[in-house]
């Protein structure tokens, strides 16, 4: 068997969504809600951006998981926008009406290109050292708060949960939305994902830096809290890829009713494994063991695949990986003292990647039962490659299959306990997807 090649899944290009909010080393700086659109400067000559696009084509034509591209002809529409790219006179042009789309013709996730002026300023959420303590989601248009953790910033400044949040750092919902690349793929719960996932975002940066949050209290009346973000929970940041700034990850444990475990953990970077994994031994005792994986974006595969294995104990097929010209076969390791108590996952729509990967399998091998709502099937594996003028490309390699054979990409994971949040219970702090989990655990 060939041996794997180090990849990647994780949503990159959150700050695609926000652009201007992603100046300062990853800071979110308040800024004047009546921002215009932002637009990258232009640095890079006619000459530059045609090699840029050249590469970013050779490299999927050559590396591309599919060599059929899905039925579509990928030598065609590289001739497409190579005639495009002759008219093109700036560089926002070339990466928002050019060369992405080009990527994007081919309608999966994990295909993108980036500027260098992005290249240090991923997805906040995941590579910056501050958090707020607090998430969001969208529901009925708006952007509510759906977490809020004890003693976190959001806390202290009086936020709860189903509030609406009407900017960040200045930047209103409909702009970073109009805004968005986009991406693929073109399915309703990836784009619901996809409408919230830059004010998300937005919400993190430095530790100790400030983001303002304007927000509609319960009475829906404006008010304003500025929130000094606190560092991360697991403690520590850890490379991801050698290209990548260092991944950081929130951790929360606690127990639940009748002694039910409870975990949740932000991303699945080297950063959370070793809380990851101690939490788990930490639950030895528990009847059963909630796995909050809701707005998980994805991560590094030894990550999910130690954290699959600690749940499954034994040597256990865990995924398989259609590559470019072989199928590789990724098995669990055998541990001396796994978690053998009843499992339940809680997924959504921005549970993407190593989340669709992790809850998949397990739900496949039936060691997991799925609660929530269906993932956006962003579920390809991915390498990140340097492109021309300090670019990145990341593109799939690899489409990953849970061991029933089912391809996760655009199908996502179904729930087994389908349930969806509810604003009227957040504002009575009642979370009616964990609920639904509990009540599944009960027989209810």
């Amino acid at each position: 068997m060939k041996s794997r090649p180090i990849a990647v899944t994780i949503l990159l290009l959150a700050c695609w969504a926000l652009l201007a909010g992603c100046g300062g080393g990853a800071t979110p700086t308040p800024l004047p809600a009546a921002t215009a659109s932002a637009v990258l400067p232009t640095r890079l000559t006619a000459a530059e951006r045609a090699a840029i696009l050249d590469a970013a084509w050779k490299t999927v034509n050559d590396k591309y998981f599919d060599p059929t591209f899905g039925g579509k002809d990928w030598r065609a529409i590289g001739d497409e926008y190579r005639q495009k790219l002759a008219t093109v006179e700036d560089d926002d042009t070339f990466w928002r009406q050019v060369i992405n789309p080009m990527l994007f013709e081919l309608g999966v996730s994990h295909l993108v290109a980036m500027p260098a002026e992005l290249a240090e300023q991923m997805d906040l959420m995941t590579f910056s050292g501050g958090s707020p303590g607090m998430d969001l989601r969208l529901l009925e248009g708006q952007a509510v708060i759906t977490r809020v953790d004890a003693g976190s910033p959001a806390e202290k400044a009086g936020l709860r949960t189903g509030l609406v949040v009407t900017s960040v750092a200045g930047r209103t919902l409909d702009e970073l939305t109009a805004e968005s690349l986009k991406l693929p793929p073109n399915n309703e719960r990836n784009r619901r994902g996809d409408g919230i996932q830059g004010m998300r975002s937005l919400l993190y940066g430095e530790a100790g830096a400030e983001v303002i949050v304007d927000y509609l209290d319960a009475e829906g009346r404006p008010q304003r809290a500025a929130l000094r973000l606190a560092p991360r929970s697991s403690g520590a940041c850890a490379q991801i890829d050698p290209l990548l700034p260092p991944a950081c990850a929130d951790i929360e444990v606690r127990r639940l009713a009748g002694g039910i475990g409870y975990l949740r953990f932000s991303g699945f970077v080297p950063a959370a494994l070793d809380g990851v994994l101690a939490a788990i031994d930490g639950m030895d005792d528990a009847p059963a063991l909630i796995i909050d994986l809701r707005g998980n974006p994805g991560g590094a595969f030894p990550v999910r695949k130690a954290i699959a294995g600690k749940l499954v104990g034994k040597f256990k097929l865990f995924m398989r990986y259609q590559h470019r010209d072989w199928l590789e076969a990724v098995y669990l390791d055998p541990v001396d003292d796994p978690y053998l108590g009843k499992v339940v996952i809680l997924v959504d729509e921005l549970s993407a990647s190593s989340s669709e990967e992790f809850a998949g399998s397990l739900q496949a091998m039936g060691r997991a039962t799925i609660a929530g709502a269906q993932t956006p099937g962003r579920c390809l594996t991915m390498i990140v490659a340097p492109l021309p003028a300090g670019a990145l490309l990341s593109y799939p390699d690899g489409q990953s299959q849970t061991p029933a054979g089912r391809v996760l990409e655009d199908n996502g994971v179904v729930p087994d306990v389908e349930a969806a949040l509810d604003r009227a219970l957040l504002l009575e702090g009642r979370d009616s997807q964990l609920e639904a989990a509990l009540a599944w655990l009960e027989g209810r």
